[in-house]
C-alpha cells in the first residue's frame, strides 16, 4: 500500500499534464512572440530574494499572504509573489539612465496564499509586460494599445475596465495615508454609504457624497463626458480636484476609439489601483463569467526609486492559466493533427532516417 505521505499533494498547488501543458506552452510562446515583435525583450527574475527588501512595499495584511523561508546564514527570504517588485528591484540594480527607456516582458510561475474559494489556489502563472522610463500619455497608450492586442490574440470575451488611482489621490488628498488606504479599499468594494460616513467630516455631507458618486461611475468615454459636465454644476470643490484626470481619461478613450479598440474599454472609476505602488492609470480586464481579474496593470513612476532608479513606469501582467480555459480558437494552440507512428517491427536505425525526412517538412513522427 502507497504511502499516504508520497501520495499527499500540497494545498494550493498546481501541476499540468500532456495536452494541457502542451497547449500553455504554446499560448506563452505566442504571448512572448506578441511582446517581442513590439520590441519587449524577455528577463527572469529570482525565484526569492530577501524579505526586508519589499516590506515596506507590502501593503498591512498583505505580508501574510507572502511564502516565507529562513537562509542557510539566517536570513529572511520570500518567494516571488509578485513579478512587478521582483523585476523593479532588479532593474534597480542593473538599469541606468542611458538604458531607458526599456522594454520587457516576462513569464513564470509566483507563488502567494488565496482564499481557499480562488479556482488558482496559491501558484500562479504570470505573463506581461513592463515599459520602463516611458512618463505619461505617450507610455501610457503604447500598453494599453499593446493590452488590446494582447486580448485579440487570446480572443477572449472580456472588458478592460479602466481607472485612475491619480483621481482618487487628487479627490482624496487631504486625508491621511492610513485613510486613504481605508477609502480605497472601501472604493474598490463598491462599499459607497461607508465612504460617504467617512469622508463626511472633511469633505462636508454634500460633497462626500457626490464624490462617492463620482467613484460609482462606469461607463463609455460620452458617458464620461456627461458625468464631467454635470459634477462641475454639483461641486465645484470635487470638479477643480478631478477635472484634471478626468480629463486625461478621456483623452485616452478618444485614442483608443481611434485606433478602433475602443469597445473593449469602459471607464471604472472604482477601479483606483490594486497595488500600493500604483500612481496613475489603473485598469484590471474582467473575462464574462468571472467576478475577480483575469489582467492588471497601470502606471507605477515611484517604485523604482526604492530600488536605485527614479524611472516612471507602466506594465501589465496577465493570470495566464485562469484566461487559458477561455481562450478562443484554441485549436491554434493545439497538440498537431495527424501524427505519424513509424513501424515498430522495421529496424529503428531506418525508422528514424525516414522519420527526419519526414520532420523536416514540418510534421511530427512517433519512432
Amino acid at each position: 500500500m502507497a504511502d499516504k505521505n508520497k501520495m499527499k499533494v500540497p494545498q494550493g498547488s498546481e501541476g499540468f499534464f500532456f495536452e494541457e501543458a502542451y497547449i500553455h506552452r504554446k499560448v506563452t510562446e505566442a504571448l512572448q512572440d506578441l511582446f517581442n515583435s513590439w520590441g519587449y525583450l524577455p528577463v527572469e527574475t529570482p525565484v526569492f530574494d530577501l524579505f526586508d527588501a519589499y516590506r515596506s512595499l507590502i501593503p498591512d495584511g498583505e505580508a501574510d499572504k507572502v511564502y516565507r523561508l529562513i537562509d542557510r546564514d539566517g536570513d529572511l527570504l520570500m518567494l516571488r509573489s509578485d513579478i512587478t517588485l521582483f523585476l523593479a528591484r532588479q532593474m534597480g540594480l542593473i538599469l541606468s539612465e542611458k538604458d531607458l527607456p526599456s522594454r520587457l516582458c516576462y513569464s513564470d510561475s509566483i507563488l502567494r496564499h488565496q482564499d481557499s474559494e480562488d479556482i488558482s489556489h496559491n501558484e500562479f502563472f504570470q505573463s506581461g509586460i513592463e515599459l520602463i522610463g516611458k512618463s505619461g500619455y505617450r507610455g501610457d497608450m503604447e500598453v494599453l494599445l499593446l493590452l488590446s492586442q494582447t486580448l485579440l490574440l487570446l480572443d477572449i470575451p472580456s472588458t478592460v475596465h479602466l481607472g485612475s488611482h491619480a483621481l482618487f489621490n487628487s479627490v482624496f488628498s487631504s486625508f491621511s495615508d492610513s485613510q486613504k488606504k481605508k477609502i480605497l479599499k472601501l472604493t474598490s468594494l463598491r462599499e459607497f454609504g461607508e465612504i460617504i460616513k467617512m469622508c463626511s467630516a472633511a469633505l462636508g455631507g454634500s460633497d462626500a457624497a457626490i464624490a462617492a458618486e463620482l467613484f460609482s461611475f462606469i461607463g463609455t468615454g460620452e458617458e464620461l463626458k456627461e458625468m464631467t459636465a454635470g459634477l462641475e454644476k454639483k461641486s465645484a470643490a470635487v470638479y477643480n480636484s478631478a477635472s484634471g484626470e478626468l480629463k486625461y481619461l478621456n483623452e485616452v478613450m478618444e485614442a483608443l476609439k481611434k485606433a478602433g479598440c475602443g469597445d473593449n474599454f469602459r471607464i471604472d472609476l472604482s477601479e483606483a489601483g490594486s497595488q500600493a505602488y500604483h500612481s496613475g492609470i489603473v485598469f484590471q480586464v474582467y473575462m464574462n463569467g468571472m467576478d475577480t481579474a483575469v489582467i492588471s496593470g497601470g502606471r507605477y513612476d515611484n517604485l523604482l526609486s526604492n530600488f536605485g532608479i527614479d524611472a516612471p513606469s507602466v506594465g501589465f501582467s496577465l493570470l495566464q492559466r485562469k484566461i487559458e480555459p477561455g481562450i478562443g480558437r484554441k485549436q491554434r494552440f493545439s497538440l498537431p493533427s495527424g501524427m505519424i507512428e513509424m513501424d515498430e517491427d522495421e529496424e529503428i536505425i531506418e525508422s528514424f532516417l525516414k522519420a527526419e525526412k519526414i520532420r523536416n517538412e514540418g510534421k511530427t513522427v512517433i519512432l
